[in-house]
């Protein structure tokens, strides 16, 4: 194992106590948080909702629903990767602008009549859970601590040499 990998365990270990899901507890990777997981599921949503019909046509709509859909799980994915609490926040605001963008692409897709309300509408529920979801681990965030910084000894691999 490669120094690096042990940098990144000791990071993780120490951001891990600060960020919170709930079904794990504490969270250990940006995929266990609860806002990541509802933001993919749109995302996915999203990328099966695209991929049949009249808006296959329409490429560059197209093309910015799935690139806003997205953005929301990448920057919860950045933000946690940043291990402090500040920069993460930052990260959460482009991600809740993310969701709130696909939210209105979905909208934009009924009326230029790419799909149905009925298609779109667990979406926006879905979206309207992720940004929730993203704006209470922001709230969670603003009074948490950063994790301490590394020493010497936290970068030495674990054999010690």
């Amino acid at each position: 194992m490669f120094a690096g990998a042990a940098v990144l365990r000791v990071l993780h270990a120490r951001w891990s106590r600060h960020v919170r899901c709930s079904r794990f507890g504490m969270a250990r990777t940006y995929a266990e948080l609860d806002a990541w997981q509802l933001a993919n599921q749109l995302k996915l949503g999203v990328y099966a909702l695209t991929e049949t019909g009249s808006v296959t046509r329409d490429f560059r709509f197209r093309e910015q629903l799935r690139d806003a859909a997205a953005s929301g799980p990448s920057n919860i994915a950045e933000g946690f990767g940043r291990y402090k609490p500040a920069q993460f926040r930052q990260f959460l605001d482009i991600a809740i602008a993310s969701l709130t963008e696909t939210s209105n692409h979905l909208r934009d897709g009924v009326d230029r009549k790419h799909f149905t309300g009925a298609a779109v509408d667990p979406l926006l529920r879905l979206a309207a859970r992720a940004r929730g979801a993203s704006i209470g681990l922001k709230a969670y965030l603003k009074n948490a601590t950063p994790p301490e910084p590394l020493t010497r000894r936290d970068l030495r691999p674990p054999d010690g040499t």
